[in-house]
């Protein structure tokens, strides 16, 4: 095994160990949300203020399965009846038009939900939709393309995102940074008992031998590190306005919210005193969904089968294999 390989599984397996820290995965996702209120089976597009509020319980420390939380399918949710349900997670919102877009970013982490209720208002009258799921974000999806931090001018409005094309740079940029690295072996000496070396001398150990890092094995690597073929140039230049939230943070996945405002048999809306009605904690609604009736409860920060964990997961697995393809681990 060569230096750089020493040196590159060394800084991989430091990597590896701070990305599967279990507080690496409590992260907020930036969001985009599209509303849709319908009335009377046809999409409404007056303007609509609403508050979801979820109840359940949260978990904490005391929890002896607590711990198990982040693995997913292993978090044992508590049995019903013997916690206190209370509301866990709300958030307010007022969408103009059906489809209206919203940018809660629906942190959810150590909640268990039992249910949901939105309390709505709409020209004056108020109405309450009693079970609005057992999830605040049933339907959303992770973008498959995100706008880098480094790649953004908010006051222009101007962003780039990457493309087949300035992927595939970015990874002959790193093919060429490995085969120069590998040029810069021919540097390296092995250890000379009886000659003198500067006290800030580098070593390591390879093979029970002791290898000398030189002067010009570090001007090689640095050349090597050096190497840029100008790959941004390639990048799609996009508004930021749409792969960003309005405080400049990257939007990492879209949702959609589908709510019917409750009318009578002539087609009126069923007002109800939402103050009276919004977060009533003897109301347990049990889900339709078979899975969600499951003792086992899953981090909700995201649906469709992923929870937070797993969009860190994704998040770390691309940052990972990223860093192990520039060290030219992999391919």
């Amino acid at each position: 095994m060569n230096s750089k390989q020493i040196t590159i599984l060394i800084m991989a397996g430091i990597i590896l160990i701070a990305l599967t820290l279990p507080a690496s995965a409590d992260k907020i996702i930036p969001t985009s949300t599209k509303v849709f209120f319908e009335k009377n089976g046809g999409p409404y597009n007056g303007t609509v203020s609403f508050t979801v509020s979820c109840h359940g319980y949260i978990i904490d420390d005391t929890e002896p399965n607590a711990k198990h939380y982040w693995l997913k399918g292993k978090y044992q949710r508590k049995e019903p009846g013997t916690y206190d349900q209370t509301e866990v997670f709300s958030y307010s919102a007022t969408v103009d038009h059906y489809g209206d877009e919203i940018f809660e970013p629906f942190y959810l982490n150590y909640r268990v939900i039992d249910y949901c209720t939105l309390s709505g208002e709409t020209n004056g009258q108020k109405f309450v939709i009693e079970n609005a799921g057992v999830s605040p974000i049933p339907d959303c999806k992770m973008r498959e393309r995100i706008v880098g931090y480094q790649s953004m001018n908010l006051k222009s409005d101007v962003c780039y995102i990457n493309n087949n094309q300035s992927d595939k740079c970015r990874a002959d940029e790193r093919e060429s940074k490995s085969e120069a690295y590998d040029q810069c072996e021919k540097y390296l000496e092995e250890f000379d008992k009886n000659k003198l070396y500067p006290e800030d001398t580098r070593t390591f150990d390879r093979n029970g031998k002791t290898i000398i890092i030189t002067e010009a094995y570090e001007r090689c690597t640095d050349k090597a590190d050096s190497i840029d073929l100008n790959c941004t140039v390639f990048d799609d230049e996009v508004s930021c306005s749409d792969y960003c939230d309005p405080d400049g943070n990257p939007l990492y996945r879209d949702c959609n919210l589908h709510y019917t405002i409750p009318t009578d048999k002539n087609g009126n809306i069923i007002e109800t005193d939402t103050k009276q009605k919004s977060g009533k904690k003897d109301l347990i609604i049990t889900p339709a969904e078979p899975e969600s009736q499951s003792n086992d409860a899953n981090n909700e920060t995201d649906v469709n089968n992923m929870t937070s964990e797993d969009f860190q997961k994704d998040t770390d697995d691309n940052l990972f294999t990223a860093i192990m393809k520039f060290l030219g681990l992999i391919k």
